[in-house]
């Protein structure tokens, strides 16, 4: 049988396509309850260029910290070809902060999501030891619509005062990981808001299993980027508490800080993070 040279041609660039690897892009952003004070100013406000920021980036997955049900159905409202999962902390239903993880339906089919407790009751709503609030971590298996691959995601906001309950916290996530990988062996992306800084015991047990993708050798210059602004442009109390982990699988290609002002301060108290990968 032959083939014409333009056949061949276009069947070899096709092959080239095919074979290159699907890029993903992450975003972790603590969104700030909707609550108002001296420094916050009311979701109604600080919605606008939170939604800009995304809309601008267009990420594929969103790992949302500190959301409640009316910023959640905003969230959703504005991001339609996006669907979540997850729960309010307090009841298992929408009582509470969310931890949503959010991804583009055009990408990814849902294999299964659920939320866990950080506590040493996981399945139900409740306070972890030393923690002050409930606080809570939701996962999804996705399969992309391009290759097949599966995913394991996970996003978790840590609790603000009690030590142990991070590292407890830390512990019961590893854990869970372990369970998680058995089922299904894929990659897992944890990303959120863990309340802990690179210095922390908190932070060198989960950097003993998963890669810091903010600190992998293609960006150690972006180590120390701050994550959280306390809604200030002062650098005073900035500090990174903010982090996208990974399996070995995940090979990270771009992270930044994305830290646009919003009129005096910023759309939220912390920065959004966002990490451009791909998963073996």
């Amino acid at each position: 049988m032959k083939y014409s040279l333009t056949f061949l041609f276009h069947f070899f660039i096709l092959g080239l396509f095919l074979a290159q690897p699907e890029l993903h892009k992450a975003i972790s952003y603590n969104i700030r309850y909707d609550g108002h004070s001296d420094l916050a100013p009311d979701w109604s406000e600080r919605k606008t260029p939170i939604l800009a920021q995304l809309q601008n980036e267009r990420p594929t997955i969103i790992g949302f910290q500190e959301v409640l049900a009316n910023q959640l159905n905003d969230l959703q409202q504005e991001l339609p070809s996006y669907r979540h999962v997850g729960v309010g902390r307090d009841d298992g239903k929408e009582a509470g902060e969310f931890a949503p993880i959010f991804f583009d339906t055009t990408r990814y089919l849902l294999l299964q999501s659920g939320t866990y407790w950080l506590s040493p009751t996981p399945d139900m709503p409740s306070k972890g030891w030393d923690a002050a609030l409930n606080r809570i971590c939701t996962y999804a298996l996705l399969q992309s619509k391009y290759d097949g691959k599966k995913l394991w995601v996970a996003n978790t906001h840590f609790d603000h005062i009690g030590e142990d309950a991070r590292l407890h916290s830390a512990q019961l996530l590893l854990e869970r990981f372990a369970e998680f990988t058995k089922i299904v062996n894929a990659p897992m992306l944890l990303l959120g808001d863990f309340n802990v800084e690179t210095d922390s015991p908190v932070y060198l047990l989960l950097k003993a299993t998963f890669q810091d993708m903010s600190c992998s050798k293609r960006h150690r210059e972006l180590c120390s980027a701050p994550t959280f602004n306390a809604f200030t442009l002062s650098e005073t109390d900035d500090k990174t508490i903010d982090y996208f982990f990974g399996s070995s699988e995940i090979i990270p290609m771009k992270y930044r800080v994305l830290q646009t002002p919003f009129d005096r301060s910023y759309p939220s108290d912390h920065f959004p993070i966002v990490l451009t990968f791909i998963s073996l």
